[in-house]
């Protein structure tokens, strides 16, 4: 018999968030699993049997309660991998997942009664595809590798005849205690106290959009890669002013918001892991968490300066990721200040090896990572290739061409100050500006 408990935060958030919105499809994600080859559909079936039941924030139901003070009980139903044969190998794996993904995604779960996952292994004549559909509760962008690499290691262990490794995730209770520790409250004292007094030195938040439309439908997404050229040149960069090509690109999104506004304080939203502990590595539930990462610009800032920056705001961060942003909201309407905390909101991915089942390789297609109700830029660093974006727009907010005119400016950001390290970001503004506003 289990023991109902309380939830994280982190869970709490993301209940109130879907069953306030009523739009509980709005939280649903989703990756394709593409299999170079093909795969046992009966040992999959059997790790994911071995994978579930390790854990009781996956095998679990969260109860309703009317004073929204729901708990997570365990559930150890494993849920069935649906099998569905295909008549050709798709051409476009990646259209062809999203097209099959989208009537699913579009389905909210039921938080009390399913299990908060659906997967699917669609069989064509040459490989394999594992289309994975869970709401945010259970897993976040983390938890989506972490249940993949124990799949995995489950399904290596059956395929040479091997017994089926002991998982070491941690449980709700054991969350439940790190976080009501007297360490992790305080450390939460100290990032509230400490992001609210960044807040404070904030002017305005500006994003591309001023609307403040409320999401009616799944966001809409653009995706967009760097030519190899370019790529090249901003790796270039990053070696010259000794940052990373990920702050490079923070840096042209930046000047794209500058270029558009006119005000050098710029105001991101950076997705944090929101992983400090051992215990929380080892749990696949949502604890991720959205942040303001300010950035005190200035006219004469140069690339060197502004990556710098940005390296050092984001070690900051780091430092004050458990508060949430929901809490953090809650606080500025107490004190009668602005809700409007971040801008766009971004999301590094960084390169992750692709696991081999057996002797088959894999890729990853990451379909859906949640609704924002502005937009998300997903960035996904991919070892030597150039990176690709995903946009992802609240379409109430943005119609295609505001999404197509935002990438230009960012990708033409990130391209003329490469290039030019040693531009003023006045200058680089100026010529977004000309060219695109």
């Amino acid at each position: 018999m289990h023991t109902p408990l309380p939830l994280t935060d982190s869970q709490h958030a993301m209940w109130l968030l879907d069953t306030i919105s009523g739009r509980g499809e709005l939280f649903n994600v989703a990756e394709c699993l593409e299999f170079k080859g093909k795969i046992s559909a009966s040992w999959l079936q059997q790790s994911l049997q071995h994978v579930w039941q390790a854990s009781d924030t996956l095998a679990c139901r969260f109860i309703r309660s009317d004073d929204y003070t729901p708990q997570l009980l365990a559930n150890d139903t494993v849920p069935d991998i649906i099998s569905q044969e295909l008549a050709s190998d798709p051409e476009d794996v990646l259209t062809f997942a999203q097209n099959f993904a989208k009537p699913h995604l579009a389905t909210p779960f039921d938080l009390s009664k399913d299990a908060l996952i659906k997967l699917f292994l669609l069989r064509a004549p040459e490989q394999d595809y594992l289309l994975i559909v869970a709401h945010h509760l259970l897993l976040d962008g983390y938890g989506f590798g972490l249940f993949s690499q124990s799949l995995n290691r489950c399904y290596n262990a059956l395929s040479k005849g091997k017994p089926l490794p002991k998982l070491r995730f941690t449980q709700q209770q054991q969350l439940l205690d790190l976080h009501n520790s007297e360490p992790f409250l305080a450390k939460q004292k100290q990032a509230k106290e400490t992001l609210n007094q960044w807040l404070d030195e904030v002017p305005e938040v500006n994003s591309y959009s001023a609307s403040k439309a409320d999401v009616a439908e799944p966001n809409k997404r653009l995706t967009a890669t760097f030519e190899q050229s370019i790529w090249h040149t901003i790796q270039s960069a990053a070696q010259v002013t000794s940052t990373t090509s990920s702050e490079i690109l923070l840096a042209a999104i930046a000047a794209s918001l500058v270029a558009q506004h006119q005000q050098y304080h710029v105001t991101l939203g950076l997705v944090m892991m929101n992983r400090q502990a051992v215990p929380e590595l080892s749990c696949p539930c949502v604890q991720s968490n959205v942040l303001p990462l300010p950035l005190a610009l200035t006219p004469n800032t140069d690339l060197s300066t502004a990556a710098t920056l940005i390296n050092s705001q984001i070690k900051a961060l780091k430092k004050v990721q458990s508060y949430r942003v929901e809490s953090l909201k809650r606080d500025r309407q107490k004190q009668g200040k602005s809700l409007s905390i971040i801008g766009p909101t971004v999301n590094l991915l960084p390169f992750a090896n692709a696991p081999k089942y057996g002797s088959v390789e894999t890729i990853s297609h990451i379909l859906s990572a949640g609704t924002t109700d502005d937009i998300m830029l997903q960035i996904h660093l991919l070892a030597d290739k150039p990176a690709t974006v995903d946009f992802d727009c609240n379409v109430a907010r943005y119609d295609d061409t505001d999404t197509q005119n935002i990438q230009a400016r960012i990708f033409s950001a990130a391209k003329i100050w490469a290039s030019q390290p040693k531009l003023m970001l006045s200058e680089v503004a100026e010529i977004l500006r000309q060219k695109y506003l």
